[in-house]
């Protein structure tokens, strides 16, 4: 290992933290390397309660900066040009590995949620404190807390239907034998567990009618669970 690249980080609920004594690991050689409370991996700050919210916090400050700097250009920009590069610069930066935010703070999940309301706003040359009224669904955009769970739903399709890794297929079975409607959902005992991708899966996923489970191909599950979504967001009837 080299000391200097490697990084060591426990994760645990605080009274747990609080109750480790420990600074750190000493390696052969003498060389000790200290615990860490954040670590990057994929682009993604994990901290040590899993809470998101140092790369929540970096996240929205990189993501506002790149919308100042697309309200400057905006007037050589037409509104569908407006929409696919905020789509192309910022949405895809805030719907990056969104299925790790389940789970999270509501007060997480409403700073990200202002990064979509700033970057709508300007799509459509709304100002910073005016009201963005209708604007989410006339783009057909859904908000924060209805894209991370079709993030998550999307992988389950893809799962159970041999798109996705077997690693991930595995952590699903069916309810009963012979029973391709509900998922079994596992028994667990902490707020961690209810957040991992082998509870919220089978929990979103016997939540959605048969005719979405149905769905014969990729893309036509993905527009049939946008719409699904969208009116729930939105209380379409």
């Amino acid at each position: 290992l080299n000391p200097g690249k490697t990084q060591v980080i426990l994760i645990g609920p605080q009274k747990i933290l609080d109750m480790i004594d420990i600074g750190g690991i000493i390696l052969p050689g003498n060389l000790c390397i200290r615990f860490v409370t954040t670590v990057r991996n994929l682009g993604i700050t994990l901290d040590n309660k899993l809470s998101f919210d140092p790369h929540i916090t970096a996240l929205k400050k990189d993501c506002f900066r790149l919308i100042r700097n697309i309200i400057k250009k905006r007037f050589i920009f037409t509104t569908d040009q407006m929409k696919l590069v905020v789509n192309s610069i910022v949405a895809c930066r805030v719907d990056y590995c969104n299925a790790l935010y389940f789970g999270i703070s509501d007060y997480l999940v409403n700073q990200l949620q202002l990064i979509q309301n700033a970057a709508a706003k300007a799509i459509v040359g709304l100002h910073k404190h005016d009201h963005l009224g209708e604007t989410l669904k006339e783009l057909h955009w859904l908000p924060i807390k209805y894209r991370i769970e079709f993030k998550i739903l999307l992988i389950v399709y893809k799962s159970l239907n041999g798109s996705g890794p077997e690693y991930l297929k595995s952590m699903f079975t069916y309810a009963n034998f012979n029973h391709s409607i509900y998922l079994h959902e596992p028994r667990v005992l902490t707020q961690f567990g209810e957040r991992s991708f082998s509870k919220s899966g089978p929990k979103l996923w016997n939540c959605l009618p048969l005719e979405l489970k149905s769905c014969s191909t990729v893309e036509i599950f993905k527009s049939a669970l946008k719409t699904h979504l969208f009116k729930q967001a939105f209380n379409i009837i």
